[in-house]
């Protein structure tokens, strides 16, 4: 199994996008690392110059909260959790349909190893490409938060499993596809795809959920006939309409992969002064109005709607079952 394991370590760094994305995300996280706050400031390019502000600068009290939401709420979810993501795709969705070419798989299932376990190394082998690149990324971002801010947070490593977890849930079609066709582009175009699906159904998930609970509970009222809002001074209740109209969503969303919400996540395994990056109350200032207490919330209910067992639960029941599938295929095959 080790074997196995390393010669697919092998083929990953042998090829040149892995060190493509990983030049990359070395710069962006170098970036992000030449960035901190002064007392005059926010300082950028290791100082090089100063950003003069009152309300950001090395005696804020919400300075290392946007320190970090920069990290969980940009480059996490656009760099490693979009681009990175479907770079490593395109590198890894190849594997498998060369592997499963005559002289290949045939001395490789000659070997004294059962079908499913080199079918099951191989696909965590590939997923060694993103896990590794994330890593990297967070010892960088780990060190810059530690020296810019004075505390050493290790959550900020809950990154690698989670974004590992992710690449997986879209990787598992171009395995399925492969084992099916040997066809590396139809793989490849079928992850894209189902990725995009799901992508579509959680984005109209999160914004009927603004529409049907946030809105409503900082005052906001809007006219859809006529194309106005309105901003009242108390919540008021969701309209029933809209309530059913986002469960029948959610419903619909229940047996796709949560890749965009497995993301997120990372917001509420790092914490600040013991209070995860969620709990938007606590980082309010203590002469915050009642309604900005109010919208922080509402934000911190939208960002805590969904529990950590129904994303991750019903995104491994989807790929326990895609897995499962290309591993029968795989077994069942006369090669």
């Amino acid at each position: 199994m080790m074997t196995i394991l390393w010669e697919s370590y092998r083929l990953l760094v042998a090829k040149k996008m892995f060190w493509v994305v990983l030049a990359i995300s070395v710069l962006i996280a170098g970036t992000y690392a030449s960035v901190g706050f002064v007392p005059e400031g926010i300082s950028v390019l290791f100082g090089a110059h100063v950003i003069e502000s009152e309300l950001l600068n090395a005696d804020s009290p919400v300075a290392e909260y946007v320190y970090l939401t920069v990290f969980t709420d940009m480059l996490v979810p656009f760099w490693l959790g979009l681009f990175a993501l479907v770079l490593a795709l395109i590198s890894v969705s190849s594997v498998f349909p060369d592997f499963l070419k005559g002289g290949s798989v045939d001395v490789a299932v000659s070997k004294p190893v059962s079908r499913v376990t080199l079918f099951l190394v191989k696909y965590l082998g590939c997923l060694l490409f993103v896990a590794i690149q994330v890593l990297i990324f967070c010892v960088i971002v780990f060190f810059a938060h530690g020296t810019r801010m004075g505390s050493w947070n290790y959550g900020i490593f809950w990154a690698v499993p989670l974004l590992t977890f992710v690449f997986s849930l879209i990787y598992c079609i171009a395995v399925l596809t492969a084992v099916w066709t040997r066809s590396t582009m139809f793989s490849l175009l079928m992850a894209l795809l189902v990725w995009g699906v799901t992508l579509g159904v959680q984005w109209g998930e999160s914004m009927l959920y603004k529409f049907t609970y946030v809105l409503p509970s900082v005052g906001v009222s809007i006219d859809m006939e006529k194309g106005t809002s309105d901003l009242a001074p108390e919540a008021h209740d969701p309209d029933d309409g809209m309530v059913q109209f986002y469960q029948a969503v959610k419903t619909m969303g229940w047996p796709l992969p949560k890749t965009r919400e497995a993301t997120y996540m990372l917001k509420k395994k790092i914490t600040v002064d013991g209070g995860n990056l969620t709990e938007m109350t606590r980082f309010l200032e203590a002469g915050a109005s009642e309604r900005e207490k109010r919208e922080a919330r509402a934000q911190e209910d939208y960002a805590n709607r969904h529990s950590d067992a129904y994303v991750i639960g019903s995104s491994l029941v989807f790929e326990a079952c895609v897995l499962g599938l290309a591993c029968f295929l795989f077994v069942r095959k006369d090669y």
